[in-house]
């Protein structure tokens, strides 16, 4: 194998680099230390979930209830409280606590006043209709699929009907009148189709876990890449490697085997971890008892989160590598490295915060066009794809954006780590770099 071969050669020399690559980092000590520790980070977070859910049992929703007439506001908060606190047969009571606690407001603007001012979590409008049927108007932020929503209909609903049976007193009278039942959000700007406090948080914290995890393969990863191509160079090793291959069969088997140890330890992280959200439910009822009436879900992966996350992780990895590449070969000591690398993490690290604070606003003309960007789309697509509303084209085009992205930054990337194998033992500026870069051969290195 001589630095002579012609790229047709690429995969041959390009695998013999990449498992020397690979071999010595899941070797080192440093390696198993890191993954053990991080396997058990994964793991917590992965249980904070259930977490969260024991300590959601420990507080209570408060409702008020107001109408024009006060004794239907008694009579429908002593329904809807019946209805929302079920007593288990043979318990006592007195040692039930409720998980929802409602109380009669004198008028709907104290009530409104009362949820703004954080004393009540919402309030159950009442409306008397003129034949005296009962329309019901809750104003919180609670979406039409949480299950307060869901047992609260079910509620009012039984609530009209015992309240139409009462007005009928034995003789004919109207025509029952089937309650209706509206939302309206108490946060301004609020959309009640979007508001869904149990599934929204659940899904958000599980996005910021992935997010997090994507944010910390491409800044450690692509560090692993250019720590390497930097000690080579400051070794004797790059003697041996400039006669064994090209340049670009250096970069890809470099890439490559420092990505299939990163994936090795990535496998042994997301693994477990993946197992305990998938498990959630099961591991939640063993840990702290069967879920209560009314209890939000908890919200695990699914497939076509896991081939989201799994696509935009490697795309995300490969383009970053590259580019980490060539930033370690425009050094000659590993000692240098971070000053080039500081400027990549900064990227990586807008990306990553825009995906996060993006998830307050994940619908939002700035987010989806940062879907497509290059550098923050591993980070902002996956977000809007469990957060947001994303056609399958809008994923496509993100992730062809992002393959083209990974040729256009081999390519060059390949051409800068030429050039710094051609200039192998040197200390050259940046302009002597780029002169070698650009001239015609320049990415080759001498056989």
């Amino acid at each position: 194998m001589t630095g002579g071969h012609p790229d047709g050669a690429l995969l041959p020399n390009a695998r013999l680099i990449a498992r020397r690559e690979y071999v010595e980092k899941i070797r080192s000590r440093a390696f198993a230390v890191a993954t053990a520790i991080l396997m058990a980070v994964a793991i917590g977070a992965a249980l904070v979930p259930i977490g969260l859910r024991a300590l959601d049992r420990g507080q209570t929703t408060t409702i008020g209830v107001v109408s024009s007439d006060p004794a239907v506001t008694a009579r429908v908060l002593t329904l809807v409280s019946d209805y929302l606190n079920p007593i288990p047969p043979g318990a006592d009571p007195a040692t039930i606590r409720p998980h929802y606690l409602l109380s009669a407001e004198p008028d709907l603007a104290s009530g409104l006043a009362a949820v703004h001012g954080g004393h009540l979590d919402s309030l159950l409008e009442v409306t008397i209709q003129p034949g005296g049927g009962l329309d019901f108007t809750f104003h919180g932020n609670d979406g039409p699929t949480s299950a307060t929503i869901q047992r609260l209909q079910v509620a009012t609903f039984g609530a009209a009907v015992v309240e139409y049976s009462q007005n009928l007193q034995g003789s004919a009278g109207p025509g029952f009148h089937l309650p209706g039942f509206e939302l309206q959000p108490t946060d301004a700007g609020a959309s009640v189709a979007a508001l869904d406090p149990g599934l929204t948080g659940s899904r958000t914290l599980l996005a910021s876990i992935l997010v997090v995890l994507i944010f910390i393969t491409l800044t450690v990863y692509g560090m692993w890449v250019a720590t390497s191509v930097a000690s080579e160079k400051a070794s004797r090793v790059m003697e041996l490697l400039i006669s064994a291959g090209t340049p670009r069969q250096l970069l890809v088997g470099k890439v490559i085997g420092v990505g299939a140890a990163g994936l090795t330890q990535y496998l042994a992280i997301l693994l477990p971890a993946t197992l305990v959200l998938a498990l959630q439910d099961p591991i939640a009822t063993a840990l702290i008892g069967p879920a209560d009436p009314g209890e939000a879900p908890l919200v695990g992966l699914t497939l076509p989160i896991l081939l989201a996350f799994g696509a935009f992780f490697i795309l995300g990895f490969l383009l970053y590598a590259f580019v980490y590449a060539a930033a370690g070969s425009l050094v000659s000591r590993p000692e240098d490295i971070q000053q080039l690398a500081m400027p990549l993490s900064f990227v990586s690290m807008a990306g990553y915060f825009a995906a996060i604070f993006g998830m307050t606003a994940i619908n939002s003309r700035l987010i989806e066009i940062l879907s497509f960007v290059p550098f923050f789309s591993p980070y902002v697509m996956l977000a809007r794809v469990m957060l947001g509303h994303v056609d399958a084209w809008e994923v496509a085009l993100s992730l062809a954006i992002l393959v083209a992205s990974i040729a256009a930054s081999s390519w060059v990337a390949a051409r800068i780590y030429g050039a710094g194998v051609l200039l192998y033992g040197q200390r050259p500026g940046f302009r002597t770099f780029l002169r070698v870069a650009i001239r015609p051969g320049g990415g080759r290195a001498a056989s």
